[in-house]
């Protein structure tokens, strides 16, 4: 098996990629040869990073400095009879928690959209035999057959394609639907906006029909890597969360 060809499935011919997955055209995968390629591939769906709960989230927004010695203020405040001021400081530090968390609820809203693109079903051809599979199911090497309104279960090179247009805004921004070709032939550093003899997970036929040779699948799909950086992506300090950052260190400085 050629991982070259795998890697860069657009710079390779149909035939190049489907010997290099060592997959019959016709017949496809066999069952056997299903589960024993899952083993090495897993499940073609996108991991998400462990969660941490709501109430643990929220409470960590009171760690910073500042804020700590926003709450010493306010209760200084409070014993000191300045209810105004007390109250003032405390819904400062209440408003930048909830910021805070529901920036935090944003970041995990993308990448749950990121999996409800993904489409539920597939038709494969397995066993010589064509079928409708979970699109979990799927590995390297299944044979998918699209028609136009399907949305894309994993990466794949067209193997066939009649009047092929693709939906890939999700992916590229590309409003309008792109044509694609089987028959193209790429260089290996083509952009993936570029690719039009692949298909990609996570966008939608528009139009037409098409065969094709599953490459990649789960976190290795081009959606999988977009959802792997949104995991790893560190977390951004909101405009209030600056601002307060700022005056923690006057105040720090200050009592100083």
């Amino acid at each position: 098996m050629s991982s070259a060809k795998i890697d860069a499935p657009h710079a390779a011919t149909g035939e190049e990629v489907l010997h290099a997955l060592t997959v019959d055209r016709q017949q496809g995968l066999t069952s056997a040869e299903v589960e024993q390629r899952r083993t090495t591939a897993g499940w073609n769906e996108l991991s998400e990073a462990p969660g941490v709960p709501a109430w643990r989230r929220f409470l960590e927004q009171f760690q910073e400095v500042v804020v700590l010695i926003l709450i010493v203020a306010a209760i200084l405040a409070g014993i000191m009879g300045e209810w105004a001021d007390m109250g003032a400081i405390l819904a400062i530090v209440t408003l930048n928690a909830v910021l805070g968390f529901v920036q935090e609820a944003k970041a995990e809203q993308a990448l749950a959209a990121l999996e409800r693109m993904s489409a539920p079903l597939a038709r494969v051809i397995r066993d010589g035999t064509l079928q409708q599979v979970a699109a979990r199911d799927l590995v390297p090497g299944d044979l998918l057959e699209l028609e136009a309104g399907d949305h894309i279960p994993a990466d794949a090179r067209l193997l066939y394609s009649a009047s092929l247009r693709v939906q890939e805004s999700a992916l590229t921004g590309e409003s309008l639907p792109v044509d694609k070709d089987a028959h193209a032939t790429l260089d290996d550093a083509t952009a993936i906006g570029d690719r039009h003899n692949v298909v990609y997970r996570g966008t939608i036929v528009a139009g037409g029909k098409a065969s094709a040779v599953v490459t990649q699948t789960g976190m290795q799909t081009q959606l999988g890597q977009i959802a792997g950086l949104l995991q790893r992506q560190p977390r951004e300090p909101t405009p209030l969360q600056r601002r307060l950052d700022e005056l923690g260190k006057v105040l720090i400085v200050t009592c100083l």
